[in-house]
């Protein structure tokens, strides 16, 4: 029984990236890496009806280091290497290389305030495990493909996306619609709330043969240490969902300009 819930809830409800996603671009010749560092523990989950459950305590630890480069003003590059280790209570412990994404965001609209563009990218999976390949991670190549809106005023931002991941293997296909707001409470210090929601296209096979969703929250603050680092450091925590698990943890980031 506990092996059942470990295999439903891994495969269900894996924390997404927290790196700072937008559907901003950098300028030409110009870049910056975000180092984003994320553990959350997960001592219940949420059911098929949506109430919370307990399930084994789920203690998972994340690096994603985000890459943007501006190779034209319009057209930024995009590399996101990962790292994952999981801990759940009955089972080894695992941990090794998680997703790479890797492709491009392109600026099809601006003025003065808003900004609109498209974005793709190519999941490449990391460690592999044939007896516990969840335990890792989704372990099949993935394609993800967004529009995003931003809104610029003042010293603040809003931004939307809404997106679709292909998930090759047994795994049900995603949509995904995130919402960032950010603002300047100082020179140097900004506010901001990122909201990460995830719903299944349906059902997948096998053991995934579930409908899933989960949403989550994800407030930090961003203090500038020069014009070229600054450090963030937020809380990240799924609120609602239904066959996913119930994350809660504290989250550190660097972010380096160039």
């Amino acid at each position: 029984m506990i092996k059942k819930m470990v295999i439903y809830v891994l495969l269900l409800g894996a924390a997404p990236s927290t790196a700072y996603a937008d559907p901003f671009v950098q300028a030409a010749g110009e870049g910056r890496i975000i180092i984003t560092g994320l553990h959350t523990n997960s001592p219940t989950g949420f059911g098929d009806n949506g109430k919370v459950i307990d399930i084994p305590d789920y203690h998972q630890d994340q690096v994603y280091f985000q890459a943007e480069y501006g190779l034209t003003n319009n057209l930024t590059l995009l590399a996101t290497p990962s790292y994952q280790g999981v801990d759940v209570n009955g089972t080894d412990k695992t941990s090794g290389l998680g997703y790479t994404d890797i492709g491009a965001r392109y600026r099809i609209f601006h003025d003065d305030n808003w900004t609109v563009s498209l974005q793709g990218l190519v999941r490449i999976p990391g460690v592999k495990r044939a007896d516990r390949a969840a335990q890792v991670g989704r372990t099949d190549a993935e394609y993800d493909m967004r529009a995003g809106v931003g809104y610029s005023f003042g010293s603040s931002f809003i931004s939307l996306e809404g997106g679709y991941r292909l998930r090759a293997g047994d795994p049900p296909n995603e949509f995904h619609a995130d919402f960032t707001i950010g603002t300047r409470l100082t020179s140097r210090l900004m506010l901001m709330v990122a909201s990460y929601n995830t719903f299944s296209d349906g059902r997948g096979i096998n053991v995934f043969n579930q409908v899933y969703r989960y949403d989550d929250v994800y407030p930090s603050l961003v203090y500038d240490i020069t014009k070229h680092f600054s450090v963030q450091a937020g809380y990240f925590a799924t609120f609602s969902g239904r066959n996913a698990l119930r994350q809660r943890g504290p989250a550190l980031g660097l972010w380096v300009k160039f």
